[in-house]
């Protein structure tokens, strides 16, 4: 589970912006709560703000994070490390820190960097309800716990200014520790729309594979409106023939032809027809990426991030995806999300502490990010969805005139 994520000097962010997935002490929906380390969790937060406040650069910055563990231990000397820094702070180092929770432990994991490389990194643990260190780093000076100094010969040789301490004793140690955390960025952390976006590629596989998957497939089509009959799918590599390449230039046919090529067939079985997947509406096909994704994600205690999830789903398919993590008590799957949906913002699905807001300042650029939970007098049965249209809790969805105003001068 995420438990806390915060960063500074990320794209629109200049300061630190703090989120969590702590509760707070309001006992609206306490049964859709994750009981951990004497705390309740999340499982679902959303995201408001009008366009270019900052909703997207705080799931991009986690997904920053996530890309720069999984990669660091490939930089070659001489390669730098992928930085956006807000305007007004270019010579400033951006800074991500998170804490999470894996296999039943707390871990806190941070590191800061600017253009010459890693500045300063650090992983803690609370094996056992009490705080560890794991490793500390300041530039390329590191420290391991005493139970962990065998170690250090191994990683000072692979370790380089622009490679995370982290990702190089991950893949030359084995200790369990840095393992698990380097294995929740990699494998526990889930971006859509993400690159290489293969979840299509991923449901054909599921589908043509395993029959209770599709069955469960077909069960969530059902409950979401459609009456499809079944599902016909076929995944395969193999290399194309000339019928596959009509219209392709000669050189470019020679190259293509000798390559493998993955291809996907998906015809949807209707009482009185048949579609293939391609000739159904942009909404549909975007369900056909979603679903086999978000059942591993809720099955194996993932974490989903995704940016505008309204984009082609209708709202109320929307609600019956927040619907199923909030119900899901047999995992510690969450989900995150921005959107513009207004729809969702209602206090008998979801907590005050779920919602979430990021504003711009007109004058600095810079996004700030704060909680339902963190504004006073917000009352249990409020219509937040009229409140926010109003610019009650700021965030105003519509363009502000002091803005207009702004830019006139």
């Amino acid at each position: 589970m995420l438990l806390q994520f915060s960063c500074k000097n990320h794209r629109s962010i200049k300061n630190e912006v703090v989120f969590s997935t702590v509760s707070t002490s309001d006992t609206e929906h306490i049964e859709t709560l994750i009981d951990f380390d004497e705390q309740k969790i999340l499982r679902t937060a959303e995201i408001y703000g009008a366009n270019g406040s900052g909703k997207t650069s705080l799931l991009n910055a986690l997904s920053q994070m996530q890309a720069i563990i999984v990669n660091s231990i490939n930089h070659q000397p001489g390669d730098g490390i992928v930085r956006f820094p807000h305007k007004l702070a270019m010579k400033e180092p951006t800074e991500f820190v998170c804490i999470f929770e894996r296999h039943n432990i707390k871990y806190s994991y941070q590191f800061s960097y600017d253009e010459t490389g890693i500045l300063s990194e650090a992983l803690f643990y609370w094996p056992n309800g009490r705080v560890a260190k794991i490793f500390e780093r300041d530039n390329k000076t590191f420290s391991y716990n005493e139970k962990y100094q065998k170690y250090t010969e191994a990683t000072q040789i692979k370790l380089k200014n622009n490679r995370l301490l982290l990702s190089v004793a991950a893949n030359n140690t084995d200790i369990s520790e840095i393992t698990e955390a380097f294995l929740f960025f990699k494998e526990d952390i889930v971006l859509y729309p993400g690159v290489p976006n293969n979840w299509l590629e991923y449901t054909a596989k599921k589908l043509q594979n395993d029959e209770n998957v599709k069955k469960e497939f077909i069960k969530i089509l059902h409950e979401v409106g459609s009456d499809i009959c079944d599902l016909v799918t076929k995944f395969e590599i193999r290399i194309p023939n000339e019928k596959d390449l009509p219209g392709i230039p000669e050189p470019f046919k020679k190259v293509i032809l000798s390559q493998p090529m993955n291809y996907i067939d998906i015809k949807l079985a209707y009482k009185d027809f048949v579609l293939n997947l391609n000739e159904e509406s942009a909404g549909t096909q975007k369900l056909f990426t979603f679903i086999c994704p978000l059942l591993d994600i809720l099955n194996h205690d993932k974490i989903f991030l995704c940016d505008e999830i309204e984009t082609s789903l209708h709202p109320s398919i929307v609600t019956y995806f927040v619907d199923k993590f909030q119900k899901n008590v047999n995992s510690k799957s969450q989900i995150i999300f921005t959107t513009h949906d207004t729809d969702l913002l209602d206090l008998k699905q979801v907590r005050r502490d779920e919602i979430w807001f990021t504003q711009l300042n007109p004058e600095t650029r810079e996004t700030a990010l704060y909680s339902l939970a963190e504004i006073r007098n917000v009352r249990k049965d409020e219509n937040i969805k009229k409140g926010y249209i109003a610019g009650k809790y700021g965030a105003i969805p519509m363009p502000n005139i002091a803005i207009q105003e702004i830019c006139q001068e």
